[in-house]
């Protein structure tokens, strides 16, 4: 008999074995291998017709709405990785279904669109949705660049596609709630696509000026004071939280820290955070240079007050998200091919700019 036969029959005759998310604690203590083991086992169990269409991958990551893997379908032949998100005894039963709902109402380039969808039983699903080549950024800078910064050009690259995504998700009255590193994943052409829609919100059923104060949901270093507050905020300033989010993803990338002084604090400490916050400016580390525009960017979306923070619309016109596209016409020209890619992943914007220019004098 073999591992998952032996397991297979564990779960049969003691359920209580299976995957149960109530205890993300004791799942996280298991190895790579033991917890693919049991999951496999639990498919094969509940949801045997998973192996005629999909492979398992690796092991990446347990959060609170589930436990991720990446894998391929056995159907294409384009050799693309996919991600599966398993929500098995979930704890949040009451949210249990809106992130695929959300997810699947939503068809745009930056966005990962819901491929597949199993319902095993009253508790029990899953997810499969395009995950990218490169998975998501921090996997990309660490697996492919070795190192924990993006260049500014790339950061603008990818700063441009993230608010077109996130104004297409605006328009259909919907917050992603949890803008960060590991939520934007990079498919074969470096274009990037948005994922995890666990915290979403949607607005859709509410007045511009309706007030409402919104849970702490997302990621502590990642939300903005109005929230970690729990501050009414009106309808139509919602899309400020997520600007505020890309704010500190801008800022990791490019200085490998986080502003405000949140380096050393953990995302479920709300109290130090608040402080922080509340008694620090927004400073930028001298040892790394970025450009007057960029700082000024990063100055309008991490602005603490949200009514004087960039809406969607002033973020999209600002003079260094402008940048992009001279960045986008030199894909769209002449191709993506490896100098391009080391010249987007290792200068700044005027050396880029220069490249450029010096490649049409040519």
């Amino acid at each position: 008999m073999n591992t998952i036969e032996k397991l297979s029959t564990v779960i049969k005759s003691k359920p209580k074995t299976s995957l149960n998310l109530n205890n993300v604690e004791q799942i996280e203590s298991l190895g790579d291998l033991k917890k693919k083991d049991i999951l496999l086992a639990y498919l094969h169990n509940n949801c045997p017709d998973f192996f005629e269409n999909f492979e398992l991958g690796d092991y990446l990551d347990i959060r609170n709405t589930g436990i991720v893997y990446n894998g391929k379908s056995k159907n294409s032949r384009d050799n693309k990785l996919y991600y599966f998100k398993f929500c098995i005894r979930n704890r949040n039963q009451k949210n249990k279904y809106h992130e695929i709902i959300h997810q699947k109402s939503l068809h745009n380039k930056y966005i990962s669109e819901i491929l597949a969808f199993y319902k095993i039983n009253n508790t029990d699903y899953f997810s499969v949705s395009e995950l990218g080549k490169y998975g998501n950024i921090d996997t990309f800078m660490h697996k492919f660049l070795k190192r924990n910064y993006l260049s500014e050009t790339f950061i603008n690259y990818i700063a441009k596609q993230i608010l077109e995504g996130l104004n297409y998700m605006h328009r259909a009255k919907l917050v992603h709630m949890d803008i960060k590193k590991g939520n934007i994943v990079l498919d074969s052409e470096m274009n990037i696509k948005l994922i995890d829609f666990s915290s979403a919100f949607s607005f859709k059923n509410y007045e511009p000026n309706e007030e409402i104060i919104l849970p702490r949901i997302g990621t502590g270093r990642y939300m903005p004071p109005e929230m970690l507050n729990k501050k009414k905020i009106k309808v139509k300033f919602f899309e400020k939280i997520d600007i505020y989010s890309l704010g500190v993803t801008l800022y990791n990338l490019a200085f490998d820290c986080y502003p405000y002084g949140l380096s050393d604090i953990k995302d479920d400490d709300y109290g130090m955070i608040i402080k922080k916050l509340t008694n620090n400016n927004l400073e930028f580390p001298i040892n790394i240079g970025i450009s007057k525009k960029f700082e000024s960017f990063l100055r309008e979306i991490l602005e603490k007050d949200y009514e004087k923070r960039y809406n969607i619309k002033e973020a999209l016109e600002d003079p260094w998200i402008k940048g992009w596209d001279i960045i986008n016409e030199e894909k769209e020209n002449n191709g993506f091919d490896e100098n391009f890619i080391d010249k987007l992943i290792t200068n700044s914007i005027p050396k880029f700019n220069k490249y450029i220019i010096e490649k049409k004098a040519k």
